[in-house]
């Protein structure tokens, strides 16, 4: 999915963190096949886990983009809160995913991480994290939202159903208060 301009990949004797290290990207320039593929493997941890540990699947959710806080409630009457940040709305009647960076409903406080990703896309010439709205598919939302997990080091990606467009978040660390 990610297109890079032409560029030759600079060669980098640093190794990153181990894939699975909640480490956020820090601005240097990085093998992007790589990256990319170990933010898939990422993600599919990280959401098994998430699913495993938290049982969100049915939770009725509700973002308060004042706190930035995403706030779950449990059929057994746990609560489970996180930091929250919106990377971008995919809506299904079109397949068009809008990046949160420049969607006017998401409060600025909410766009850190997708900025943060735009800023990886601007140093790696990917245009796809550049590029204000894209036609896609909904894996392809998923796989741009697992970029953003990874650059930024958040703990888990949650997808939001709506009566609209599905809203991609990335998640900080949860808490659990029953």
């Amino acid at each position: 999915m990610l297109k890079k301009k032409r560029r030759a990949e600079p060669a980098t004797s640093e190794e990153r963190p181990a894939s699975r290290a909640l480490v956020p990207w820090g601005g240097e320039e990085v093998n992007v096949d790589r990256f990319w593929a170990e933010s898939w493997i990422d993600l599919l941890n990280r959401q098994r886990w998430l699913s495993k540990k938290l049982k969100l699947e049915t939770s009725p959710w509700q973002v308060d983009q004042n706190s930035g806080i995403i706030q779950f409630d449990r059929k057994d009457g746990a609560l489970v809160t996180a930091p929250v940040q919106i990377i971008g709305a995919w809506n299904p009647n079109t397949s068009m995913f809008r990046w949160g960076w420049d969607h006017p409903m998401v409060a600025q406080r909410l766009r850190n991480d997708a900025e943060r990703t735009r800023w990886f896309g601007d140093k790696h010439g990917l245009e796809e994290l550049t590029t204000r709205a894209l036609k896609m598919d909904e894996k392809e939302a998923w796989q741009m939202t697992a970029l953003a997990m990874k650059v930024n080091g958040a703990h888990g990606v949650y997808r939001a159903p709506t009566d609209g467009p599905v809203i991609f978040m990335t998640l900080g660390a949860p808490k659990v208060r029953k």
